[in-house]
Order: structure tokens, then sequence, then C-alpha cells
């Protein structure tokens, strides 16, 4: 793969990561209610899912979800059901524990735990599986080997979800290092859980 082959690669790659989505709405809290420190873990467990959705779509996985229906609903429907489930939680959750200052708040949310949510969170979508495997035959250089090529894109899928998800937990960390009422607070994290119901939702809805 030639030099202008891997960048466009990367800025397409980027630019598409960079649309608002469930994982950069989690980092986002992350960084709001526990600084980017914390969040690291987060931005690491979204990585992590956004590799193995990129070797699954090289083994051909992607090709095999396209034609088994039966399988992808039962990804996605999980993958739904688990957005519905964490934005519930997020809605319910007391507004006195997204302030940074709570730490029995941040007792509970151990770097595994954090990791697990992105991880989660990343993975819950089978359609990610779908599209790199869509994306990946368009930037494979003929004069290079697959399996190389293949192992460069996968590397910079992982490095472009992290780098990504810690732009968002930046912007996150810098809102909360502000002077935010409690109120403000308990209605950034509801209407973040809200947006994590309406996802899950909208996966379940779409079609194919």
């Amino acid at each position: 793969m030639n030099i202008e082959l891997l960048a466009f690669f990367s800025l397409t790659a980027f630019v598409t990561s960079l649309i608002p989505g469930p994982s950069t709405l989690l980092a986002f809290t992350h960084g709001v209610r526990l600084g980017l420190a914390r969040a690291l873990a987060t931005a690491v467990g979204n990585a992590s899912a956004s590799i193995l959705q990129a070797l699954a779509a090289s083994a051909g996985l992607g090709i095999v979800l396209t034609k088994s229906a039966i399988l992808f609903m039962v990804i996605k429907y999980a993958g739904a059901a688990y957005l519905v489930y964490l934005g519930v939680a997020m809605w319910r959750s007391d507004a006195k524990a997204t302030l940074l200052e709570d730490a029995q708040a941040e007792e509970a949310h151990t770097a595994f735990r954090l990791f697990r949510s992105g991880f989660l969170v990343a993975a819950s979508n089978p359609k990610a599986i779908v599209f790199f495997t869509a994306l990946f035959p368009q930037f494979l250089s003929p004069t290079g080997t697959n399996f190389y090529q293949l192992a460069l894109m996968v590397a910079l899928v992982g490095i472009i979800a992290f780098s990504v998800a810690m732009i968002y937990a930046g912007l996150g960390a810098r809102m909360g290092r502000m002077n935010i009422s409690r109120r403000i607070m308990g209605r950034i994290h509801k209407f973040t859980g809200g947006l994590f119901v309406f996802s899950g939702i909208g996966l379940a809805a779409t079609r194919g």
C-alpha cells in the first residue's frame, strides 16, 4: 500500500469515526464524569472492539453476516438491548454521581468496568463489521501482499478509534472542569441516557 492510499484510508476512517455515535458519546460522558485519565480505559475498550471487528471483517465474517439474517439479527438486537439498558441506567442514576468530586462514584468506576463498557458499546453494532468488509477492499493495492495490507489497516483502525474516543473524552473532561451546577450536570446525564436509549431503539428498528 503506497503512502497516498494509506493516507486516504486513514482520513476516511478518521472522518467516519468522528461522526457522533454511542461509542463517542460514552467516551464524552466518562470524560465529563471521571476526567481524561480515567476515560483512557474507555478509549482502550473502544479501540479493542474496533480491532476485533476489523479482524472479523478481514476474516470474512462480514460476508457471513450479510448472508445469515438470523445471526445478524441476533447480534443486532443484543447490541440494541445493551444500549437501551445503559441508557436507562444513566437516566435513573443519581445526578450527584455525575460530579467529579463524588468519591464513591469514582470508586465504582474501575478501569476494568470502564474498559468493559467501552468495549461492549463499540461491539454492539454488527454493521461495523459489514462496513469494514466493504471498506478494506477499496484500499488494497494489487502490487502488495493482502495480509500485510490488511494488518496495517486493522492497526490503523485501532489507533484511530482510540484517538477519536480520547478526543471526545477530552472535550468531556474540559466541560467537567467547568463550574457547572448539579442541576445542569443531572440534565446532561439524563440527556445522554436518552440518546443511548434512542440509539438502541434506532439500531433495532433499522433494516438490514
